[in-house]
């Protein structure tokens, strides 16, 4: 399940322990966006050299994705919660 990032879902994820997020940007043709960045959080440290295939970097959950949640003018940014249970309804 992808979900746009928000400030409150962001925050939820850092609750319940997430402190990274593995990052695949992509090229999309859109009318609101140029960009989609996908995250997928998770709780120990990535290795760069390690990521799984589709994911390009990863980003500490409290500084880029923080700044991301705010808005980026054409992106869009979705979080995969397929993995995911959260404790917390997201809306």
């Amino acid at each position: 399940m992808l979900r746009m990032l928000t400030t409150e879902l962001l925050e939820s994820l850092i609750n319940q322990g997430y402190r990274f997020c593995l990052s695949r940007t992509t090229t999309i043709l859109g009318e609101d966006a140029d960009v989609c960045i996908t995250l997928l959080p998770v709780k120990h440290t990535p290795l760069l050299r390690n990521l799984p295939k589709k994911f390009d970097t990863f980003f500490k959950i409290n500084e880029e994705p923080r700044i991301m949640a705010t808005g980026i003018d054409e992106t869009i940014i979705l979080v995969d919660l397929s993995e995911i249970n959260l404790m917390v309804e997201v809306s």
